[in-house]
């Protein structure tokens, strides 16, 4: 006889989820499929009809919608992917496209003049900076500065030995090697790299800054790809041995006795609750150490994003923001970060 919880009985099947949520769990990107779909519909359409502007809402859909596109492309090439695949296709493919007159003609012109215009390249590093030096432990920064800055100082010689050197016996000469090679490949990128240099060689030799910029870019681009492979590599190769990587921290076992979290409960950090004050708070924070490091560009010309690097590290020293707002926002903007 079945006792009155009706054991015996099969228990019903849980609800499955409807079609459109369900689809919503996958994404390209952070983009969730259905999202995707209809994006990419809209812009298709936006294209025949002649409708894409550069307001800023328009503008973010059709960055998030080619990056992300793109990166999932490298994502999904076999052997490419386990080099940094979405970050080459990232890079390349929009350029080819462009020069083989693959896209809309106002659509590059939206693209471009928006992204000069408002230089929001910006906005996105001064949060990911912000972000990551924040969450760093104090002692680590401090103790790991001190033991790669000479180091770094002497990579950094060697390098520019080597690469005029090598230069030089293809032919290009020490003084053509050094400031169209490896100036410009020790610079890290165009922002902050090839476009200044080409203007401050633009008024040295009193040429064009456009032939020069020419010169200088195919460079770039090359040591951009190699540091992009090899990072790739390192990183599979931290993978396999994991007894070679610290995991993201600069010492071992520093963050297990952090003085400045010292009496906090660790299950804590694991699942951090941002509220929108502290996102504000921690954009704010972003936004006026680039603000900082723009007028500092003014006084010193150095670049605005180095300014704000040393303000940022300069706040962190100082230990002037609280270890509960630290994690959060360091939570919020590494959400920005690719996994």
């Amino acid at each position: 006889m079945q006792n009155s919880t009706g054991a015996g009985h099969a228990k019903p099947a849980p609800p499955s989820l409807p079609v459109l949520p369900s689809l919503m769990r996958h994404r390209i990107g952070i983009i969730p499929l259905p999202v995707y779909v209809v994006l990419l519909v809209l812009f298709v359409g936006f294209s025949l009809t002649k409708k894409i502007n550069g307001e800023i809402s328009m503008m973010v859909a059709a960055l998030a919608l080619g990056g992300f596109t793109c990166a999932e492309i490298g994502n999904r090439i076999p052997i490419l992917r386990t080099v940094g695949g979405a970050a080459l296709v990232t890079i390349f493919l929009p350029s080819f496209l462009v020069d083989a007159h693959l896209l809309p003609a106002q659509f590059i012109e939206a693209v471009t003049t928006f992204t000069i215009s408002t230089n929001f390249i910006y906005l996105f590093i001064s949060a990911v900076v912000v972000g990551s030096i924040l969450s760093m432990d104090r002692n680590a920064m401090i103790q790991g500065f001190i033991k790669i800055f000479v180091p770094l100082m002497a990579g950094s010689a060697v390098s520019m030995i080597v690469g005029v050197a090598v230069a030089s016996l293809v032919g290009l000469g020490a003084w053509r090697s050094l400031f169209f090679v490896v100036v410009p490949i020790m610079a890290g990128g165009i922002g902050e790299g090839a476009i200044p240099l080409s203007l401050g060689y633009s008024e040295i030799l009193g040429q064009k800054q456009g032939p020069l910029l020419a010169q200088l870019l195919p460079i770039v681009f090359f040591g951009n790809l190699t540091a992009i492979l090899i990072s790739g590599l390192l990183r599979n190769l931290g993978k396999r041995y994991p007894h070679l990587t610290g995991n993201g921290r600069l010492q071992p076992g520093v963050e297990a006795h952090n003085p400045e979290t010292a009496g906090e409960n660790p299950a804590a950090h694991s699942d951090v609750t941002a509220d929108v004050g502290a996102i504000a708070a921690g954009g704010i924070l972003a936004i006026t150490a680039y603000l900082v490091g723009v007028m500092l560009n003014s006084f010193t010309r150095l670049p605005a994003p180095v300014g704000m690097l040393l303000i940022a590290v300069l706040v962190k020293l100082m230990s002037a923001v609280p270890p509960t707002s630290r994690r959060v926002r360091a939570s919020c903007f590494g959400s920005l970060l690719p996994p």
